[in-house]
């Protein structure tokens, strides 16, 4: 999940607004008054409407935006481009204090693209109408970017209750780990780890990584760990799987 605070900020600005996304594995924001659950959706093959929920635990009403957009991957950055496949009802909706507000989201296109399809359901926070008519340009206090997934009838072999990587590559050069995802469906790597040859682990990123889609590259930046000893292994945990699993490094 996505969050970025934007405070009275004019158009000119929308660069860098996007530059200060930054990414957030937690479910729940306490500081933000705006909340959403789930933080990820998912829509197996035939299902129409999925649905989300924002609750604003403030003590003054709240104003919201949703949308869906198209989300892929080129050259190893995010793209987000509109898209009529989702939409999201009601477009824009006013919370009371303490209350939340139901948003479905309905799946026009049931065509099956055979590969997963891949979206952000964006929820942003406004501001309030007196605020709004007294500023120009763009006005966003907070912005969710929730991924949202339409999957295909393929099944993802696992073992063990693990995700398979049989088509998925990794390869760690110049402080880059390089994550090349050859399947059809996304993956979503977190909690990583270093595991030196006497079995010590040592903790790189602590949280979510990145997502890399079907058929994309994705790469992040890792730097050494001065306790990092040769010939040790990555380990990641894949999705949601219960456990973590080596990466078989190139």
């Amino acid at each position: 999940m996505l969050i970025v605070r934007v405070m009275q900020c004019m158009s000119k600005f929308i660069p860098a607004i996007c530059a200060a996304i930054v990414s957030l594995c937690s479910f729940n924001l306490y500081a933000a008054s705006l909340q959403v659950s789930p933080i990820s959706l998912t829509f197996t093959t035939g299902e129409k409407a999925k649905e989300i929920w924002l609750t604003n635990t403030s003590d003054e009403p709240i104003r919201a935006q949703t949308r869906v957009l198209n989300w892929t991957q080129v050259e190893g950055k995010e793209q987000l481009n509109p898209s009529r496949d989702l939409v999201a009802s009601p477009s824009i909706t006013e919370i009371k204090a303490g209350d939340r507000q139901l948003i479905r989201v309905l799946r026009m296109n049931m065509q099956n693209a055979g590969t997963e399809q891949t979206y952000r359901l964006l929820v942003d926070e406004l501001p309030k109408s007196n605020q709004a008519n007294q500023q120009t340009g763009l006005q966003l206090l907070l912005q969710y970017s929730i991924p949202v997934f339409v999957q295909t009838n393929e099944i993802t072999p696992a073992k063990n209750g693990l995700t398979s990587l049989a088509q998925v590559s990794f390869h760690y050069q110049n402080q880059q780990l390089i994550v090349k995802n050859n399947g059809s469906r996304h993956i979503r790597l977190s909690e990583l780890s270093y595991v030196n040859p006497n079995g010590e682990r040592i903790p790189l990123i602590n949280g979510l990584v990145g997502y890399v889609l079907n058929g994309q590259t994705m790469q992040w930046h890792v730097p050494a760990n001065a306790q990092m000893q040769p010939k040790g292994q990555f380990e990641a945990r894949i999705n949601s799987d219960g456990l973590v699993q080596t990466l078989s490094i190139q």
